[in-house]
């Protein structure tokens, strides 16, 4: 490997290893974050495409809209890991 420290000094030839022959580290992180960030994200446009929804139909308020909305917010930590899960 040529690559180098800040230092000017070698990179050890068993960094390869810790990194991976494609690229650094922080890829694959990133990428995964990315991952995990669109399963969120989608869980909650989903609440809240589901709240609109229910406050039109239902004619309730404006309490429809905060319950799924707020259900989207709750339930996105796990859609998230679902979709890192089926996507990973």
């Amino acid at each position: 490997m040529a690559g180098t420290h800040a230092s000017g000094r070698q990179v050890p030839d068993d960094a390869d290893i810790a990194i991976g022959a494609g690229g650094s580290q922080h890829d694959d992180s990133s990428s995964r974050l990315e991952t995990f960030g669109l399963g969120v994200s989608a869980s909650i446009l989903l609440g809240a495409v589901v709240g609109v929804a229910a406050t039109w139909s239902l004619d309730a308020g404006g309490t429809p809209l905060l319950v799924a909305l707020g259900l989207g917010f709750l339930f996105s930590p796990v859609v998230g890991l679902a979709v890192l899960q089926l996507r990973g």
